[in-house]
């Protein structure tokens, strides 16, 4: 049996399309790689593996997989998205593309009508299926925003179609409870392990008139927020400090430390 893929004649042998082809059954992690090792790569596996089973696929990663991955595909410096399915464990790479005029100017984010829902299967996994991060965050884009703003289905802040945020009040450091509806993400993590930060329900009015906001992701770090759609928002050296303190730790993967 033939199957046409990409105007490609292939076996059908060769492919195995399952539901996480068909329907986005099926996790994926995306990892920043220095100097060919997985930042917080321990991390990452434990959330896949975690997402597995709550999917019911008997599957389990290993780092050292990961490992072999990098290696087999250069990924010396850059990024390593891993997907996996019932029948697939698929290991991408592609260029950071994060530049420092992006981390000097800042990110604004268009607010999303999508609504996050707590009670969805998708909250708390990083499912394959990622379709309403994806259209919202194009659709920012074509607004000329860098990323979109997710509530959920009570009007409080969630996250956003890519990133963790935090805000500054009081010169404390908050963020959305994990119960409201959003991924924990790796660096979200970090963050919360590295200082002191109070887990809350917060109103989009308190985010907007807060000290200083912030998002996180694996790829890009830290990264401040000077908007929310056309209201500029107050910026707070904590958030410099942050980001410094977690370039270090960037920089201490890179020397092997």
């Amino acid at each position: 049996m033939k199957a046409l893929i990409n105007n490609e004649i292939i076996d059908v042998e060769n492919i195995h399309p399952d539901r996480g082809y068909y329907y986005g059954y099926g996790v994926f992690e995306t990892i920043r790689v220095i100097h060919g090792k997985g930042v917080f790569l321990d991390n990452h596996i434990l959330r896949l593996n975690n997402g597995l089973k709550y999917l019911g696929i008997p599957k389990v990663l290993n780092a050292n997989e990961v490992i072999i991955a990098i290696d087999a595909l250069a990924c010396y410096n850059g990024v390593l998205k891993i997907n996996v399915s019932e029948e697939n464990t698929v290991f991408t790479t592609r260029p950071m593309t994060y530049s420092q005029k992006q981390y000097e100017q800042g990110y604004r984010l268009m607010l999303s009508s999508v609504r996050r829902n707590p009670s969805s299967h998708a909250v708390g996994i990083k499912s394959m299926n990622y379709l309403d991060n994806m259209f919202e965050l194009e659709k920012a884009k074509k607004h000329g925003f860098n990323d979109a703003l997710f509530l959920n289905n009570n009007e409080e802040v969630c996250e956003t179609a890519v990133a963790n945020i935090f805000l500054i009040e009081n010169h404390k450091i908050i963020t959305p409870d994990g119960s409201l509806g959003l991924l924990d993400g790796v660096i979200r993590q970090w963050v919360m392990g590295t200082y002191p930060v109070l887990e809350e329900h917060i109103s989009l009015d308190r985010l907007i008139s807060s000290e200083g906001v912030f998002v996180t992701n694996s790829v890009m770090g830290i990264m401040k927020v000077v908007a929310i759609d056309e209201v500029s928002l107050n910026q707070h050296k904590i958030i410099q400090q942050i980001t410094c303190k977690y370039k270090e730790v960037l920089d201490d993967i890179g020397r092997g430390l």
